[in-house]
């Protein structure tokens, strides 16, 4: 029998009650598969009570055009989609169904990049798999989750969640061995409401959780894995989080900045890093504008203040290489990204600076200005997408006054920050390439 309708306090307390319903299968280890991004907290809650591994089940719910909030169905990492019969917004038009299918494996793509490449994944055959999510409402995402993980023939498919709609329950129980479910909701648009506290989760912290268990196998597999480290940087008056991802024996590190604000890095750079990772460089990863920092929207406009805060970070990089990495030094580069491209090349263009190497991806490099952009002596990538006819005049101009070896590339698709998968495919080979060269002290060819 369910127990009375309550709240839990939080991801955490909620996974705790449901390892105590799970217990049965501590010692058999298990492989706990989370729906990111909720569920990866949950989910490393039960791992770890259950002795067992921790992955995540690359799925994603796909909504209604135009209503966030209403669910027609899932898709897979692989593309396989769940569409709901009947779904509470309506039937949706084939075309808008498509298109969403398109931008949500392209986000579970990034994903897949983000959270596993930098380690092997744990193979489901023969083995208990547990499915967990931190709630369940149509049951969507679950079905797709079931259908990937049956694929793999596992020995025993188990979902696991906290609080569920009746509806979603019933559709997913057919396709499952087993549903623990410690809350039975009645209908209602989500489960967010059975929590006391029930923050978003960010890609930081899925990798963060992620790491025990991409260590552990390392450790098993002798492979060199990259660690994702929280770092904050005091940039006088505000407070700049970062995250510092170190691969064994680095080549060089890379400054990745971005001047937004939102708190989250964005994907396409925590896409980027962890491509870079794999070929042994190290990767800081810095938004110049602090989360919730007052005039966020000014402040991404101006150059100086950017600067100096890129100074900032940079006079804090050799003791955060010796306490985190235990090296004594690394070549430097810098990837930046709009008006932050400005302040790298300002920087750049600073004597005495440490900087090896620039690439400027959709940067506004027209800021910097005239004198630093002649001054500017090292290597330096520009990288603009095709379809972005503003960015491709202001970052010609650019080239025109940079007098340092440089190239400017343009990458084919409709957008201007490199949206497509095939665009950020081109993005992430032409920064790898031009790092990795410069770095180690082979200069690129110049235009």
């Amino acid at each position: 029998m369910n127990t009375p309708l309550a709240r839990f306090e939080s991801r955490e307390d909620a996974a705790a009650q449901l390892a105590g319903a799970l217990h049965a299968y501590r010692g058999q280890s298990p492989l706990v598969l989370a729906i990111p991004n909720g569920g990866v907290p949950l989910g490393r809650e039960l791992a770890d009570a259950l002795a067992g591994d921790l992955d995540v089940a690359l799925v994603s719910r796909l909504a209604l055009p135009g209503n966030a909030a209403a669910t027609i169905g899932a898709i897979t990492e692989h593309g396989w989609t769940y569409l709901l019969d009947g779904p509470a917004g309506g039937q949706p038009d084939p075309a808008d169904v498509a298109k969403e299918q398109v931008a949500k494996l392209d986000r579970l793509r990034q994903q897949c990049a983000i959270y596993t490449s930098h380690r092997p994944r744990p193979d489901p055959r023969g083995r208990i798999v547990i499915l967990a999510d931190d709630g369940l409402a149509t049951g969507a995402t679950m079905m797709a989750a079931i259908h990937m993980v049956r694929r793999q023939h596992p020995a025993r498919v188990v979902c696991a969640v906290p609080a569920g709609l009746a509806d979603g329950l019933a559709a997913v129980r057919p396709y499952a061995d087993e549903i623990v479910c410690l809350r039975v909701a009645g209908l209602g648009p989500d489960i967010s409401h059975l929590y006391h506290c029930f923050p978003e989760v960010g890609d930081a912290e899925v990798r963060m959780l992620l790491r025990h268990d991409a260590a552990t196998a390392g450790a098993e597999g002798g492979r060199a894995l990259a660690d994702a480290m929280p770092v904050d940087i005091d940039c006088g008056g505000a407070v700049l989080h970062g995250v510092l991802d170190a691969p064994a024996n680095p080549a060089g590190l890379v400054l990745m900045v971005q001047a937004n604000g939102h708190g989250e890095h964005t994907v396409r750079n925590q896409y980027v890093a962890r491509k870079l990772n794999a070929s042994r460089l190290a990767t800081l990863l810095v938004d110049l504008i602090a989360p919730r920092e007052p005039m966020r929207k000014d402040k991404r406009q101006d150059v100086a203040l950017l600067t100096g805060r890129l100074r900032k970070v940079m006079q804090a990089v050799p003791g955060l290489v010796l306490a985190r990495l235990r090296l004594p030094a690394v070549p430097l580069a810098c990837f930046g990204t709009g008006t932050a491209a400005a302040a790298a090349l300002r920087v750049a263009g600073e004597a005495g600076n440490r900087l090896r190497s620039l690439v400027l991806a959709a940067g506004r490099p027209d800021l910097a200005g005239a004198e630093s952009l002649r001054n500017v002596a090292i290597p330096t990538l520009l990288v603009i997408g095709a379809g972005d006819p503003e960015g491709i005049r202001v970052n010609d101009l650019a080239f025109a006054a940079l007098h340092c070896p440089r190239q400017l590339r343009l990458v084919a698709g409709a957008g201007r920050v490199f949206e497509e998968p095939a665009a950020i495919e081109d993005l992430v080979a032409l920064a790898n390439g031009w790092l990795l060269q410069s770095i180690a002290g082979a200069e690129p060819g110049a235009a």
